[in-house]
């Protein structure tokens, strides 16, 4: 059996192994506001009481468009 590569399709390869001198990329250390947003909404997603509650929202929403097919 022959398996071929498909993977890539029409784009080329990328080599990992060249880097671009010319590319400087400007890294910030600043608490931003979207931080401290996402920060905060990991934290209430990773509370049990809230995930429990967005989870029953979900089937029931999944119900609702769905049904029972």
């Amino acid at each position: 059996m022959i398996i071929e590569d498909e993977r890539y399709g029409d784009q080329p390869d990328f080599n990992y192994d060249v880097i671009d001198e010319n590319q400087h990329v400007h890294v910030s250390h600043e608490r931003t506001s979207e931080l401290y947003e996402f920060i905060q909404t990991h934290h209430q997603l990773r509370d049990r009481q809230t995930h429990s509650q967005l989870q029953a929202d979900l089937v029931e929403h999944l119900w609702q468009k769905h049904g029972a097919n």
